[in-house]
């Protein structure tokens, strides 16, 4: 039989359709040859250094938070904290603190508060701001290995004080202002002084200066312990006008000073007064009953250090910072401070005596430019010669050792 056409392909559709529906599950497909991706990997973390190791270094303070010049103290203090706040800004590696103690303006005192301080573990101690009390403590603080930089200390004694190289300071000798003084007072044409003196290091160093500076014989000169009623101000008066005194030396702090102006006023003294760095401040005017007896005081102080970027950022940092006002030797407390801090960080495990005579040799701070001498001294940069006129506290006038007294304008 025939075979059509249209019955092979039919048949061909029928064989095609049965080896489909018989033929089982299909061969797996081989994917073409290609290069193989490797699979991804996380990338290494990076290496974290670990944080450098923070040295905590404790700088104490002796204020005279109780004493003849306690309202000072605040001044002290707000400056010490803007020369931490700076600190810390500065070394990452370093962690500052202050740690104050009590001065007391007090030679004993001090020394307990010293004790303190080195209890606390600090490794320099700032002040103190009287000499006496500088002097006590630093008979507790040299023998403990603790190096000390005054602020504020300025008698003659702390030059030859038995400190074993551990006594500093960044204010300069009343030997020198000793001279300022006797030329201040020699130039207002005085000839017969008296020199009211307190019997501490401060004032018997800078009263028995002034007399060995003055070109003829004092009228009288009496000494007396400035602490709160162990003075009668109406005696001493009296011994100035009974000697027929035409001008009065006074080496006091506030609290006796006013008083012994105030008596000098009320018995008609009506000659020249001087004083010195110890009432030498707008602040004194406070310390007042009746403030006619300041007008006319002229009084000499350590002259502040030239212009410079140190010091207008302290004072910037101090008025921000809301530091007291009439206060003094705050640009020194802020320079001993620092000077104590950059010789430990210098060599934080060495020998911090070698430090600091590094360190204070033309640090140029907040105060001037100091160089430490063998003593411990500086030469500083004179004195501002200063008045009252009523109320009214300006210094118009400078001395220094190689030009004497000469305007400011």
């Amino acid at each position: 039989m025939r075979l059509t056409r249209g019955f092979l392909l039919l048949l061909s559709t029928l064989l095609l359709i049965a080896v489909v529906a018989c033929g089982g599950d299909d061969p797996t497909p081989v994917p073409p040859t290609a290069t193989a991706v490797p699979a991804a990997t996380e990338a290494p973390a990076p290496t974290v250094a670990p944080a450098p190791e923070v040295q905590t270094v404790k700088i104490g303070l002796l204020s005279p938070q109780t004493g003849p010049i306690a309202q000072y103290a605040p001044g002290f203090e707000d400056a010490g904290k803007v020369a931490i706040s700076e600190l810390n800004a500065a070394h990452s590696d370093f962690q500052f603190e202050l740690i104050v103690g009590d001065s007391g303006c007090d030679g004993t005192q001090a020394a307990t508060a010293a004790q303190s301080l080195i209890d606390s573990g600090v490794s320099a101690i700032v002040g103190a701001a009287c000499s006496g009390a500088t002097l006590g403590a630093i008979a507790v603080a040299a023998p403990a290995g603790v190096p000390m930089v005054s602020y504020a200390s300025t008698s003659p004694a702390v030059t030859t004080a038995d400190d074993n190289g551990h006594l500093f300071r960044v204010v300069p000798s009343d030997a020198q202002q000793a001279v300022a003084l006797s030329t201040v007072t020699s130039g207002a044409g005085v000839s017969n002084p008296a020199v009211l003196y307190m019997t501490n290091d401060y004032g018997a160093g800078l009263g028995d200066n002034f007399a060995l500076n003055w070109s003829g014989d004092v009228c009288t000169q009496v000494g007396y312990d400035p602490a709160e009623g162990s003075y009668d101000a109406s005696t001493l008066a009296q011994s100035v006008v009974d000697g027929g005194c035409d001008s009065v030396l006074l080496m006091s702090y506030a609290t006796d000073g006013a008083a012994i102006m105030e008596a000098l006023l009320a018995q008609g003294f009506s000659g020249s007064i001087f004083g010195a760095d110890g009432v030498a401040d707008a602040a004194f005017a406070d310390a007042f009953t009746d403030t006619a007896a300041l007008d006319g005081l002229v009084a000499t102080r350590p002259r502040p250090g030239e212009a410079s970027g140190v010091k207008s950022q302290f004072e910037s940092a101090y008025a921000a910072a809301g530091g007291a006002d009439g206060a003094i030797y705050t640009g020194e407390t802020y320079d001993a401070i620092k000077i104590a801090a950059a010789a430990i960080v210098s060599d934080p495990d060495g020998d911090l005596l070698a430090a600091l005579k590094k360190t204070g040799t033309n640090y140029v701070g907040a105060s001037g430019t100091h160089t430490f001498d063998a003593a411990g001294d500086v030469l500083g940069t004179g004195y501002e010669v200063c008045q009252f006129d009523g109320e009214d506290f300006s210094c118009p006038r400078i001395w220094t050792a190689d030009g004497g007294v000469a305007d400011t304008n």
